[in-house]
């Protein structure tokens, strides 16, 4: 039965197609003059198709043409060369022969040069005689067998180029809808024009013991996971039995993790909170003992860890902030307890060193200033929002009360920029504050965008830039006279924006380049040059579902993205291919019951790198996941 074809199905693939061949703008004034929000979303039948499904279709469109042409030949009476010549296809006269694929494979060694930079041959599959649909597959199948790799200078095959800038379909995967247009043709459809040079796969190269070595396999991290168990110290108990190791760390009573962080500086360090008073730090070392009754690659450990709560706080308490200060010497955690709030601090090895009492819970945000001394708390009061600056050491506080903001519909951000001053953003809010003489005041408020959310904003203390991003799917980078540069990110809401670490001290930054990324609702991962003017993106990578969070390693060599269902690291600048993969679906760990069964909302996704860069701890609902890297 033929599939019905309407406005929506054709319109849909058309986006689709201009969605993976990198034309975004093209594809955003397309999505507006088509009336349709969000079609990945709206429409019904859009989780069914498949990457380059228009491509796929338009080719198998020129096979069942090709077939027809055949037919009516073969009904004809025997024609004359220059008939022959004069065969029309839908884009024109089509060859009557082409030269077969192993001369090519013969030409001398400049020739064949001169082949791959110019004038790559025409396809075989495309426009050869086919009497049937078997004998269509089979010449393309053995066109694409004939097809050598050329050889590297050290002797190893080359990989063909990929046609994709991201990781779609498994990274194995042999063909894609494009290669029914053969190998060796130049007018690829997908990708673009513009990310042509962006397609080629790399050659092997070393970038140092401290990089590791880049290969071309992705590397499947499965092997090298852990997993945390965060039930009560009870559960936590190592075990001999498989069934009593695996109901631990699926346990349906574990608290739901909301928070997880490293310590800044000591990679064995990882703080992690959420629901049911959970607030540990725990000591994770790369070669930690597996428990006896871990099954396969899934590694049930029980690390030591110090619990973050006093003895006093209710079992139901939920931890709403979470932050170390910049040197790791203390962790500020802030719990909620139904009709109050607080915020304790606590050393690396569990003692507690201070408390803040909060007036009305919860508190939604904590930041420390650069030089460690002071806190920002974010909390609601009296239907409007108390922001609170706690002295560390001292019980001294300076507040300021921000009116007519609803904390529930537009949550606030902040972020530092010096040791007094600091940004508020959310809502159609951009405002920046200065604690001095022991008060806060407002130092400027920024003209945002109308009809805009903003929901993030990141400093860059090497520029002196900002980034903020929002609901509409745009970053904004404005710099210290509050001059704003609009950036067209994404099709949907930006869920993750965050700035590329530099290794050198703190110095006036000299470059032409500094690199920010963003990940969106749309599955797409950009990397700016914030310095830039053209608003063009560096690289991207796609990954299909929403991007959940984003990671650099601290050296900025490698960016973690995730989705609510796999990872993928990337080494920066070499985004054709991921260097490693990791999967939640596969590992028994992974899935149990949610806290709510009846739910398929999950609550916050924590994805971020140890100091050196060597593992990646990754957390949602009640599990947390160690996934060793290099």
């Amino acid at each position: 039965m033929k599939e019905p074809l309407d406005s929506n199905r054709v319109n849909f693939l058309i986006w689709r197609y201009l969605i993976e061949g990198n034309y975004r703008e093209t594809a955003v004034k397309f999505q507006k003059e088509w009336h349709v929000e969000k079609p990945h979303r709206d429409l019904d039948f859009a989780q069914h198709v498949k990457s380059h499904a228009l491509v796929n279709v338009i080719n198998k469109g020129l096979l069942y043409s090709s077939l027809e042409r055949d037919y009516a030949q073969s009904l004809q009476a025997p024609r004359d060369a220059a008939a022959e010549l004069a065969e029309l296809g839908i884009f024109g006269p089509i060859p009557a022969h082409l030269p077969p694929l192993q001369h090519d494979e013969q030409q001398p060694e400049d020739q064949a040069d001169r082949m791959d930079e110019d004038e790559e041959p025409e396809p075989e599959a495309a426009s050869a005689p086919v009497t049937s649909g078997g004998e269509v597959e089979n010449n393309r199948k053995r066109q694409v067998d004939r097809q050598q790799q050329a050889p590297l200078l050290n002797g190893s095959p080359a990989k063909r180029p990929r046609l994709s800038n991201g990781y779609e379909n498994g990274v194995d995967a042999a063909t894609t809808p494009m290669e029914l247009d053969g190998q060796n043709h130049s007018d690829h459809a997908y990708p673009s024009p513009k990310e042509g040079e962006q397609a080629l796969t790399p050659i092997p190269r070393t970038d140092g013991p401290e990089q590791g070595t880049q290969v071309e396999k992705v590397e499947e991290l499965a092997a090298e996971t852990t997993f945390i168990p965060l039930g009560s110290g009870l559960d936590d108990a190592p075990t001999s039995s498989p069934t009593t190791a695996l109901a631990r760390i699926n346990g349906e009573g574990a608290p739901v993790l909301l928070h997880c962080q490293w310590h800044p500086r000591d990679p064995t360090i990882l703080a992690a909170a959420g629901t049911d008073a959970l607030a540990r730090i725990w000591n994770v070392s790369r070669g930690a003992t597996t428990d006896p009754a871990s099954d396969g690659h899934v590694n049930g450990v029980a690390p030591n860890f110090h619990v973050l709560v006093e003895d006093d706080m209710q079992p139901r308490a939920t931890v709403t902030a979470m932050a170390w200060n910049g040197d790791g010497t203390v962790i500020a955690v802030a719990t909620d307890s139904g009709s109050k709030a607080q915020i304790d601090l606590w050393n690396p090895d569990g003692a507690h060193l201070q408390r803040f009492e909060v007036a009305e819970p919860p508190v939604i945000k904590i930041r420390w200033n650069p030089n460690n001394a002071t806190i920002l708390g974010i909390a609601p009061d009296n239907g409007e929002i108390l922001l609170t600056v706690y002295q560390a050491g001292t019980s001294n506080t300076m507040t300021y009360t921000l009116q007519h903001h609803d904390l529930e519909s537009e949550p606030l951000d902040v972020a530092w920029i010096n040791d007094s001053e600091f940004l508020v953003c959310g809502g159609n809010l951009l405002m920046g504050l200065k604690c001095a003489n022991g008060q806060i005041t407002e130092v400027r408020k920024f003209e945002t965008r109308k009809g805009d959310s903003l929901t993030q904003v990141q400093f860059d203390p090497r520029t002196s830039l900002v980034a903020t991003c929002g609901e509409k799917g745009f970053v904004d980078i404005w710099d210290s006279s509050g001059r704003r540069r609009e950036i067209g990110a994404h099709c949907d809401p930006v869920t993750a924006l965050a700035w590329q670490p530099l290794q050198q001290p703190l110095q006036p930054f000299t470059g032409d380049e500094r690199l920010l990324a963003s990940g969106g609702e749309d599955g797409a991962i950009f990397i700016w040059n914030a310095l830039g003017t053209t608003g063009k993106a560096k690289c991207s990578m796609t990954m299909g579902p929403p991007i959940v969070a984003l990671s650099f390693t601290p050296d900025g060599a490698f960016i973690a993205g995730a989705t609510s269902e796999r990872i993928l690291i990337w080494k920066v600048g070499d985004h054709s291919i991921p260097r490693a993969s990791w999967s939640r679906a596969p590992h028994p760990g992974w899935l149990s019951p949610r806290q709510n069964p009846e739910s398929d909302e999950e609550d916050e996704h924590c994805l971020e790198w140890d100091a050196t860069g060597h593992k990646l701890a990754y957390g949602v609902n009640s599990r947390l996941a160690i996934i060793n890297f290099r």
